[in-house]
């Protein structure tokens, strides 16, 4: 008999849930939110965030389970939510996630739980991606290998002899953490010269928005006019900028994109080695929206991290992209739930 679970990826960007059939890891339905629309006013409440949030996971769920097909007396076993964040998974409660606009300690499982009437079991969003591609990805067959998603923080999953390794408080993997240049950047977790403040797509769009605003030629400003998204170069503000609209700029050879872009790479590189070096994994597995639609991104990403790693595991190492794309952490976090 098949048996289905509900997935939600958590990110800061963007809420995809799903429902996926356990059994074979297939996708029956999706549906994708933003996680925090931009306020009207331009003004943020951290309390209508929070309000908000739950509310915008739950529709988004309802979206995917009315576009199933699936009977209305169907039985599923949970759901399943890998957030960006720390997590207390006995609680089911977001520990720290600074990228959801949410308070320390956020209940998030209750609060799903009273809505849907189902188990909810919570996860780290890498953690649960990683899960996916154990399960039905790039990982099948594979017993020792690192996942590492891009998006709007980095975060890592480590899979130790096929089983994934949390760590002593369940936060192994935060890659995106590491230290790659003293007293430098500051990132959103309060520290200085992490990975995540210079690799992240955070750190990307922040990086290209500030050089238009400083005047910088570049292709962007018409690219981001024409989808309305910043009309004014001058008054952009912090957003995502789409990995389409990256490409595209790579694609026509903008030269501020293509410079802000190898930077970037050439950082992750640095921390892929500093991985390659200490865990010697089979396989380094790169996921999230930028790294899966920018070659560019990915090639210049592996070039930096086998240069820069000890010759013996950068010539063993294999580097490759994701199996299931956008859909491993949905694949994933529904596996949660048994």
């Amino acid at each position: 008999m098949e048996r289905y679970g509900i997935g939600v990826d958590l990110g800061g960007t963007k809420i995809l849930a799903g429902i996926v059939e356990l059994g074979t890891g297939k996708i029956v339905s999706s549906a994708k939110k933003k996680t925090v629309p931009a306020p009207k006013d331009g003004k943020d409440r951290d309390h209508e965030k929070e309000n908000d949030l739950v509310r915008r996971i739950g529709d988004t769920i309802d979206e995917a389970l009315a576009g199933s097909g699936l009977p209305g007396n169907t039985r599923f076993n949970g759901i399943g939510v890998g957030a960006a964040g720390q997590v207390d998974r006995a609680e089911n409660v977001l520990v720290f996630a600074p990228n959801l606009g949410v308070k320390p300690n956020y209940a998030l499982g209750a609060l799903l739980r009273d809505r849907f009437k189902l188990p909810v079991a919570l996860g780290n969003d890498v953690e649960a991606a990683t899960l996916g591609e154990l399960k039905y990805g790039a990982g099948v067959g594979c017993p020792d290998f690192v996942c590492v998603f891009i998006g709007t923080g980095i975060g890592s999953g480590i899979v130790q002899n096929g089983q994934l390794r949390k760590g002593a408080t369940g936060t192994a993997g935060e890659i995106g953490h590491i230290v790659i240049n003293a007293e430098g950047r500051l990132c959103g977790c309060g520290g200085r010269g992490h990975l995540e403040a210079y690799s992240s797509r955070t750190a990307i769009t922040r990086t290209l928005l500030g050089e238009l605003k400083r005047g910088r030629k570049s292709i962007l400003t018409e690219l981001l006019a024409e989808e309305g998204t910043i009309p004014d170069p001058n008054a952009a503000s912090s957003i995502a900028i789409r990995s389409k609209i990256i490409a595209r700029a790579i694609e026509a050879d903008d030269e501020l994109v293509k410079h802000v872009v190898r930077e970037a790479a050439e950082f992750l590189g640095l921390g892929l080695a500093s991985v390659i070096n200490f865990y010697n994994p089979e396989r380094l597995i790169l996921g999230g929206g930028l790294m899966e639609a920018v070659d560019y991104l990915f090639e210049i990403t592996t070039r930096e991290a086998k240069f820069e790693a000890l010759r013996l595991p950068a010539s063993t190492i294999e580097i490759t992209r994701t199996g299931l794309g956008d859909f491993s952490g949905l694949t994933g976090a529904a596996l949660f739930t048994g």
